[in-house]
């Protein structure tokens, strides 16, 4: 998994298909799930069982936020990634 930011409230995470010998039957979803390190901003958003990527967006500017993802069967949600820090961007006034 990786991410970039790609504006001061935006980031951009990009994972790899799970291998099939590590899944629990049909990927459902995608579980992207953000923490600040300072801020009190968490959340998590959805992407489709075909998505590589999605932009968080909405965030704070230059902020640290550890991201994970996870994969979802009808059995339930997989162990999240090993998680990544990314930094917004610091909004240019």
């Amino acid at each position: 998994m990786t991410g970039q930011n790609s504006s001061s409230t935006s980031i951009l995470v990009m994972w790899d298909e799970v291998p099939a010998d590590q899944r629990n039957g049909i990927i459902m979803e995608y579980n992207i799930t953000y923490n600040s390190q300072t801020e009190n901003d968490n959340g998590d958003v959805q992407a489709g069982p075909n998505d590589r990527q999605k932009k968080l967006t909405g965030l704070k500017e230059f902020v640290n936020y550890t991201i994970r993802v996870s994969a979802s069967t009808m059995k339930g949600e997989g162990t999240a990634s090993d998680p990544i820090v990314v930094t917004t961007d610091q909004d240019s006034k």
